[in-house]
Formats: structure tokens, sequence, C-alpha cells
């Protein structure tokens, strides 16, 4: 009974450390007004020391991330830099460009502590139609991952007249991305199988009278 009431302890306290400081707003970011012209900062303003170690949007059908200018799919795409130095200052790491109208952006990230923010700039459109309102994306989902293993999944909601905010809903561990030698283990696994698959379909029995 002491075990098992041990084992329920420490299973507690690892939950608890687990779980972000401050789970209800570990990330801020907002879009306020028209899309166009204005650069978009998201700020760590985790409270327990956890880094930024990914940032990811997928807006709501029909709003993609217009590159240039003029509605996406209207002309090409441009190459994505941070701004203000705010990619070195958050150790961001890719990617470097977008295709154009790609309703979804995605960051990564390997220095982005408490406080500091990354700053980019880059339109949201819809196709052949050039303005489009923070408040319009309301709906769209988002996630923040940080440096103590969790991801936070969130939704786009309602900021004043014209605007919307990302609020985290909840937290899941990140997805686990295979390392390149568990990968090839997968192949030479797949492999084999249908090595022997074929082995035993091409085997033929003979019969002597």
């Amino acid at each position: 009974m002491k075990k098992l009431i041990s084992s329920a302890i420490v299973l507690a306290a690892m939950t608890a450390a687990a779980s972000p400081a401050y789970a209800d707003g570990g990330l801020g970011f907002q879009i306020a007004g028209d899309t166009f012209g204005a650069n978009y900062t998201i700020t760590n303003t985790s409270t327990a020391g956890e880094f930024v170690t990914g940032f990811g949007v997928t807006l709501r059908s029909p709003f993609g991330f217009d590159t240039v200018d003029g509605g996406f799919g209207v002309d090409g795409s441009l190459p994505f830099s941070p701004v203000g130095g705010s990619g070195v200052l958050t150790g961001y790491t890719g990617p470097s460009s977008f295709v154009d109208g790609t309703p979804s952006l995605n960051f990564t990230f390997t220095n982005f502590g408490v406080g500091k923010s990354f700053i980019w700039n880059i339109d949201v459109d819809q196709p052949n139609i050039a303005t489009v309102l923070g408040s319009d994306l309301i709906g769209s989902t988002g996630y923040a991952d940080f440096s103590n293993g969790l991801r936070g999944l969130g939704t786009f909601q309602a900021l004043g007249t014209n605007g919307s905010q990302f609020v985290i809903n909840t937290f899941t561990a990140i997805p686990a991305v295979p390392e390149p030698a568990t990968w090839g283990m997968m192949i030479l696994g797949f492999g084999l199988i249908g090595a022997a698959a074929r082995s035993r379909k091409t085997k033929t029995s003979v019969a002597f009278a």
C-alpha cells in the first residue's frame, strides 16, 4: 500500500513538472486591423523559463499567406525573412521561403527565450482579393511548441472590432519525429519483410512419382 501511494506521489510530481507554468498564454500573438503591411509579432510570455521551439498557423479557408501583394495566385513568391534581426535573436532556423497562397506557416527556433519576440511581415489574402482584417481570421488554428516537450494547441479568437488573438486551449506532447537511424531501420525492416514474402511466393513444390 505504501509503495502504491509513493508511486502516485511520484507520478503527480512528474505531471506537475511537465505542465507549463503559464498554460493559458505561454505565447502571445495578435492580428489587428488590415493584415497588409503590418508586422506580425509573437512573444514568448512563459513564466517557467520554457523556450519556444516551434510555432505554426493554419488559416481557415479560403485565406492564405500572400508573400508579395495583390492577392495570392496573382504574383510570384519572395523569400521570407524575419524583421529587425528578430530571427537571429530567437535562433530562427527556417523555413526561408513559403509558397504564395499557402494556408500554413510553420517556424522553428533554437534560442526563443522568455521575453523575446519574433517579428515578420507577410500579407494574408483571399484568392484575388487583397483586403483581409484580423477579425476575418477568427477560427484559424495554431500551435506553439515549448522546450518542456509540450505543444500548446489553440485558436484565433476575437480581439476588439477588427482583430483576433491566438489563445492556447490545451496542451499535448510534441509529436515525435523519427531519427534518421530509426527511418533506416524501418525501411530495412520493410525490405526484409518484402523479400521474405517474395521468397515464399516463388517456392514450388515437386512431387515424385
